[in-house]
């Protein structure tokens, strides 16, 4: 049964003539007892308000303090002594005892009828008790309410601290505050916390919502899981080049636009083959944790998920470098080159040339044209003869002259014949034409490289 705070029972008219002494009276009163016998303690329980004549108490100081302890062990929120009878006044050995422990210690005048404090602290808290029930009701069919208007947590805690008037949150983990559990499962699946003062209709009212936060949860995990296997299902589709599961109605759906170009990414997880059920946990987290950055950038959240493997597209704006970054996470990461939406087919194929360096970084297609050649990429060796065939016939000899002479420009200018300036201002070209530092190791091993394919390709020496 609710309690009500024994300062507040005080207000009654029996109770309105009570002297209080001593102890707690915002103790919550959840019952009322006549106890009058020598040993009162299997006879009380906590939160009583204990009402007694004083007649079979002991008169000895010694034994009174035994008595008083004992009384106080069984947690009654106040003990009324009916005076002048067999006491003048409460015994202050057995008020001290109690008021140490908190109880709340009452005189109250013989001529007043525990019959009629009986009556009217139980009319009061009967009446509490329908109050809270009313007011539970009340509250349960507006949280009943928000269910059906599919709200999701966030709504649904605002409106729960609305209803109580205090701030309810949501923890993952059992802390401070009055919490509780939200079932998932046979697990919690989180907690519904309660800062401050607690009474009795925050604690039902908290326990309702605890279910009711349980079904929204359920009901947002189904939609995840069909929103999470059409994505799979429209990615896929994408991937293997079946145009027609791109309708713009359904690139509408996933936050598509056709009108960009979007890179195919690829995180790949250091987890072992086949999965485990903590594997798929972890993949799924991943997962989401990749959906959420997405969205956060505005951009479309059309992932997949294949064994180790979390896919997702990448629109041409944002940089796959500075998305990691912010992702933060210890993975390898592989990226295609930007495609229209509608010729994703080959996205997979760039990915999968990258799987042979699986330390973690980023490893973007276009600027790892050097590993891809080497691992036998007939589109590698094309992009290297682009970069030659992109230059004008004496820009390109300047150039194959400088890397034969071991990137001796004066050898280069007697082989080509032509001055060491004009040389030099070819070579100048040639960096600006393709890009590229000249000074840059890096960059020279990618113009020796492309130099000696061109060599082969055209019988060159």
């Amino acid at each position: 049964m609710p309690g009500l705070p024994l300062g507040e029972l005080l207000r009654l008219p029996s109770l309105s003539r009570a002297r209080p002494l001593a102890g707690d009276l915002g103790r919550l009163v959840t019952w009322v007892h006549v106890v009058d016998v020598p040993e009162p303690a299997p006879w009380v329980r906590e939160g009583q308000l204990v009402l007694s004549t004083g007649y079979a108490w002991p008169r000895e100081e010694g034994a009174l303090r035994l008595f008083a302890q004992a009384l106080a062990r069984a947690g009654p929120a106040g003990v009324v002594l009916a005076v002048p009878q067999f006491f003048e006044n409460f015994p202050r050995a057995a008020l001290e005892v109690l008021a140490q422990e908190g109880v709340a210690v009452l005189e109250l005048p013989w001529e007043v009828p525990f019959a009629q404090v009986v009556e009217e602290v139980l009319r009061r808290l009967l009446a509490r008790q329908l109050e809270v029930q009313e007011r539970v009701q009340v509250l349960h069919r507006a949280l009943m309410a928000s269910l059906l208007a599919r709200e999701d947590l966030a709504s649904f805690l605002a409106r729960l601290s609305q209803l109580l008037g205090k701030e309810v949150r949501w923890a993952e983990a059992k802390e401070g505050g009055f919490a509780v559990p939200v079932p998932q499962g046979r697990e919690p699946g989180g907690y519904l916390v309660l800062e401050g003062a607690v009474e009795d209709l925050d604690v039902q009212m908290l326990e309702n919502a605890a279910l009711v936060a349980g079904l929204i949860l359920a009901h947002q995990r189904a939609l995840a899981e069909q929103e999470a296997r059409l994505g799979y299902a429209f990615l896929d589709a994408l991937l293997e080049g079946r145009r027609q599961a791109l309708t713009p109605e359904r690139a509408l759906a996933f936050g598509l636009d056709l009108g960009l170009r979007y890179r195919l990414g690829v995180a790949l997880l250091p987890l072992d083959l086949p999965l485990s059920q903590r594997g798929f946990q972890e993949r799924e987290r991943a997962l989401g944790e990749v959906r959420d950055l997405l969205r956060r950038k505005g951009a479309g959240a059309v992932v997949s998920a294949s064994l180790n493997q979390v896919r997702f597209l990448l629109p041409e704006r944002l940089d796959p470098e500075a998305f990691v970054r912010e992702l933060a996470r210890p993975w390898a990461f592989y990226f295609s080159r930007a495609h229209p939406a509608q010729e994703l087919s080959t996205a997979l194929a760039e990915v999968e040339r990258f799987f042979c360096l699986p330390t973690p970084g980023v490893y973007v297609y276009e600027a790892h044209l050097v590993p891809r050649f080497l691992q036998g990429d007939l589109e590698a060796r094309r992009e290297l003869l682009a970069l030659l065939a992109s230059l004008r016939p004496q820009e390109r000899a300047a150039l194959l002259a400088w890397v034969r002479a071991g990137f001796r420009h004066q050898e280069a200018a007697r082989a080509l014949g032509v001055h060491l300036n004009t040389l030099r201002y070819r070579l100048r070209r040639v960096g600006e034409r393709l890009g590229l530092s000249l000074g840059s190791p890096e960059d020279r091993f990618l113009l020796e490289l492309a130099a000696r394919v061109w060599s082969l390709e055209h019988k060159e020496p």
